[in-house]
């Protein structure tokens, strides 16, 4: 196995080519704190340089894909200001904005596997992947506007899977949706029930394998461009 990077918020599982990242803090849903931010980054940069992984697949533990970004550690961020003048809000925006391209951007294939909840980032991560698999009971949306926040990051990547007329619809009612209506919007490509997910990760995860990667990459980088 490849020498992966250390990390505390992630667990990482290498099968030949293909690398199982799962974000770790079940007990915040997975909700992205700055570590875990940190950690992803870090794991990001060092997937860009590699040729051994052709294939990620992102999923939540416990049962949860992704709950968004800590709420609570944010506001404690916004409410204690540094007296050198920097702002840490906008420092972590920017950080958070281009952590999601390079996810984007990465030259393997990936596959976000939607289950539980996915709220705010979680939502950008299942826009952001090249293939989304969604089960019927997860939970979806952007929280943001009702916690007095705007979803400044996620919003390009949301518009560019669902269409601004979607994207406005969902962000400025902040309602919530299920795993159906995820794959009605465009958001995933393949619908599953909740029992047949690893099933599916499986099926799918296949079908990339059996193409070049070279190749993929390549597609990938047209496509995006």
């Amino acid at each position: 196995p490849l020498q992966l990077p250390e990390r505390e918020t992630l667990l990482l599982h290498q099968c030949g080519s293909r690398l199982d990242v799962v974000l770790n803090r079940p007990e915040s849903r997975n909700a992205i704190n700055a570590r875990m931010a940190e950690e992803f980054s870090g794991l990001l940069e060092w997937l860009s340089k590699t040729d051994d992984i052709r294939l990620v697949v992102l999923r939540g533990a416990g049962g949860h894909f992704c709950a968004g970004g800590d709420i609570k550690e944010r506001r404690t961020m916004s409410e204690t200001l540094p007296e050198d003048g920097s702002d840490p809000v906008k420092a972590r925006n920017e950080r958070a904005g281009q952590g999601f391209l390079n996810f984007q951007n990465l030259p393997q294939t990936t596959i976000a596997a939607v289950e539980g909840s996915a709220f705010g980032g979680g939502l950008g991560y299942a826009c952001m992947a090249d293939i989304t698999i969604v089960t019927k009971g997860a939970r979806l949306g952007m929280p943001e506007t009702r916690l007095g926040i705007a979803p400044a990051q996620i919003a390009p990547f949301v518009v560019k899977r669902v269409g601004l007329a979607r994207a406005r619809q969902l962000a400025l009612t902040a309602s919530r949706f299920g795993g159906q209506e995820a794959y009605d919007y465009g958001i995933a490509q393949y619908l599953c029930d909740d029992a047949d997910m690893d099933s599916m990760i499986e099926e799918v995860a296949a079908q990339v394998m059996a193409c070049a990667p070279k190749a993929n990459a390549a597609t990938k980088e047209i496509l995006l461009a």
